[in-house]
């Protein structure tokens, strides 16, 4: 990928840290794929550190692991260590510069080990006047940080001086990392990968989405065709029941009880997995903006919000029968080339998300029993924004009645009105827009490139 690029604030954010007085503990937490490795790799650069990937296993095996690792780099340690013994030999002593310790995926410490951060707290505590440390704990496991950590670790969140999510790549910022791709392929690459860097890698910029699909995802032997079974089986110990969850959600299948007629699993079974799908930024839970439409707002609404697992999910997953009969090329045109500009119209919703969340921060959709906003914005006062976005066709003035309607639903009343399309408009919607009735738009990644 070339140089180090697209992530300067959040090396800021490690940097303001590193420069300050005495000991520091971070977490810096975010999806698999990320960029949270190149990111603290740059960030270390220059400065005196060590890392050391936890695993998932006994707490008394992941013990010895580190220790076996520290005494291979000179240590001396005994066979099964207490956390105390490790952290010493973790930091050299006579080192006068702050010395950087990362831990990546260190959920593996603390959720089969209470010990862990009691140990680590202290250890820093013990290093304030002198020979101070930056401890970066990194973790794959965003919602588990986010919604269990802090319950499972108790008081010592208190001790935790920095938290960090590192988020997907907006299109814009993946569009400059990726300089090489026509604007419609970012976008439809975007509705394959999402944000995720690691995978973008796997595409060649000198080939269309359709190529890249055919040569790098069909195909048997490329690496992105078993990351998602290979990456289930990883994370999570029953497979078969999450398979069959996720092949309901990217049916359509979103509300609990839509999952509970398709599977047969109990709404109880469900919740729990769903919660696990979760955490590991695979599904998300949907919240409809806030608007003074609370009785038409549909509530309960879950999405998968990792795009490769979804795509994986629409189109291998029902289909894996036909993909070992057929070529990837005949694949890709008789089961996923008629319907994909239609799959693309999710993400595009989300990248036009992004378009207006440069100017305004309060940005999202607005979901009804009847109809949905595509983006709903707010600029905290009294201004307001709709809009509705189409990838796959051009937009009529019907359309734009549409919104109209979802807009009253809603009770959002006044405030900018917007389509966007990447197809074009109808002459009626020119002649709107022409009055100042609405706003005609395409996504822009100039500001990107």
């Amino acid at each position: 990928m070339g140089k180090f690029t697209g992530r300067s604030a959040q090396l800021q954010f490690l940097n303001e840290y590193y420069v300050r007085e005495g000991s520091q503990i971070l977490v810096v937490y975010g999806g698999k794929g990320v960029g949270k490795t190149a990111l603290i790799q740059e960030f270390c650069r220059g400065k005196k550190h060590t890392y050391y990937l936890a695993r998932a296993c006994s707490e008394r095996e992941q013990r010895f692991q580190w220790a076996a690792q520290l005494r291979e780099q000179g240590a001396e340690m005994g066979r099964y260590p207490g956390y105390p013994e490790l952290f010493k030999g973790v930091a050299a002593e006579k080192e006068t510069d702050k010395q950087i310790i990362v831990i990546d995926e260190f959920h593996h410490l603390v959720k089969g080990d209470s010990g862990f951060f009691p140990a680590l707290i202290q250890y820093t505590e013990n290093r304030l006047s002198s020979r101070p440390v930056m401890v970066v704990l990194v973790t794959s496991a965003s919602g588990w940080v986010e919604n269990t950590m802090v319950g499972k670790i108790g008081r010592s969140a208190a001790s935790i001086h920095g938290w960090m999510k590192v988020r997907e790549m907006t299109l814009e910022e993946l569009s400059a990392l990726f300089p090489g791709y026509s604007k419609e392929d970012c976008i439809c690459n975007y509705a394959v990968l999402g944000g995720i860097p690691a995978f973008w890698m796997n595409f060649s910029q000198n080939q269309g989405v359709g190529e890249n699909i055919i040569k790098n995802i069909l195909n048997r032997e490329s690496r992105l065709f078993t990351e998602m079974s290979v990456y289930l089986t990883e994370e999570l110990r029953e497979p078969a029941v999450y398979n069959t969850i996720l092949a309901a959600m990217a049916r359509d299948c979103n509300k609990l009880n839509d999952i509970y007629k398709h599977t047969g699993f109990s709404r109880a079974k469900i919740s729990v997995y769903l919660k696990n799908l979760m955490e590991l930024d695979l599904v998300e839970k949907v919240s409809s903006f806030e608007t003074g439409g609370n009785a038409e707002t549909q509530k309960g609404i879950y999405r998968i919000s990792n795009a490769y697992v979804k795509f994986y999910f629409r189109y291998l997953f029902p289909n894996l029968s036909s993909l070992q009969q057929l070529s990837p090329q005949e694949f890709y045109l008789k089961k996923i080339q008629p319907s994909f500009p239609f799959y693309v119209d999710e993400a595009y919703r989300k990248i036009c998300r992004e378009q207006v969340g440069r100017v305004c921060h309060n940005v999202g959709e607005w979901l009804g029993k009847s109809g949905n906003i595509d983006v709903v914005a707010s600029d905290g006062k009294d201004g307001c924004l709709a809009a509705s976005c189409s990838y796959a066709r051009p937009m009529t003035y019907e359309d734009y009645e549409w919104l109209l309607f979802c807009m009253k639903k809603a009770k959002i009343r006044g405030g900018e009105v917007m389509l966007y399309s990447e197809k074009g408009f109808d002459d009626r919607l020119r002649s709107a827009a022409a009055q100042g009735k609405v706003k005609l738009l395409k996504v822009s990644l100039d500001e990107g490139r």
